[in-house]
């Protein structure tokens, strides 16, 4: 698993002081922005060099924006509860890194190491169960406004991988189909085709090139493997 450096719960040791939240928000704090060093590894396994990969925490916050913005025209969808949701649905990274299905961790042990990682990172936290039960919604899909947080989730990854077709990366197709079958509202899939036919690559319609393993185009997707097309 590829980071920027030691998480800062690794450089900043703080004295045991029991009892006080303040030393408990600060302890959460150091280790939840561990995900401001993990790169997105999709990215990285994609070519992406680490100086223009982003984190797992820039992600986050890209979706916590999408939701902040783009909740109020979701029937059914509570916005505050959706922001909270994106800004906290990677925590369970912390420790356990970003894994993709390509790495050959099945569904359940994922979301094993993941709750295991977020426990970790909430240890005495007076928030550590509103916190779990925003995760818990949103890992279940338990709600209308998890499922609008996932879409978001991709269709932020679509976003990224525009402006990294952008700059010229060639293998971001895949990303942007991996997207397009998870962006299942009219607005926003039309946002990813805008997003798209704005880097002025490949056209409004990119197709999954027959050299992708159908593990490796649904490592982002969430969605049962299919055989990929040739282009």
């Amino acid at each position: 698993m590829r980071v920027k450096g030691p998480g800062p719960d690794e450089l900043i040791i703080l004295a045991a002081e029991p009892g006080r939240s303040e030393s408990s928000a600060l302890a959460v704090w150091l280790r939840a922005t561990r995900l401001k060093r993990l790169f997105r590894q999709g990215w990285l396994k994609r070519g992406i060099d680490e100086a223009h990969c982003e984190s797992v925490a820039d992600h986050s916050f890209g979706v916590a924006l999408l939701a902040l913005l783009l909740a109020p025209k979701r029937e059914g969808v509570d916005r505050e509860r959706a922001v909270l949701m994106a800004l906290v649905h990677e925590l369970g990274e912390a420790y356990a890194g970003d894994i993709t299905p390509v790495d050959g961790v099945t569904k359940d042990e994922k979301r094993r190491l993941e709750g295991e990682s977020l426990a970790r990172v909430l240890e005495g936290s007076p928030e550590r169960g509103f916190i779990l039960d925003l995760w818990e919604e949103y890992e279940a899909n338990a709600s209308a406004t998890a499922r609008f947080v996932k879409e978001l989730d991709r269709l932020e990854m679509g976003f990224e991988a525009s402006v990294h077709a952008a700059e010229g990366s060639q293998r971001m197709g895949e990303f942007h189909d991996s997207a397009r079958l998870a962006v299942r509202s009219l607005e926003l899939s039309e946002l990813l085709e805008a997003a798209i036919r704005g880097t002025g690559t490949q056209g409004a319609r990119i197709r999954l090139h027959a050299t992708y393993s159908a593990a490796e185009v649904h490592a982002f997707s969430g969605k049962p493997s299919r055989s990929s097309r040739k282009a």
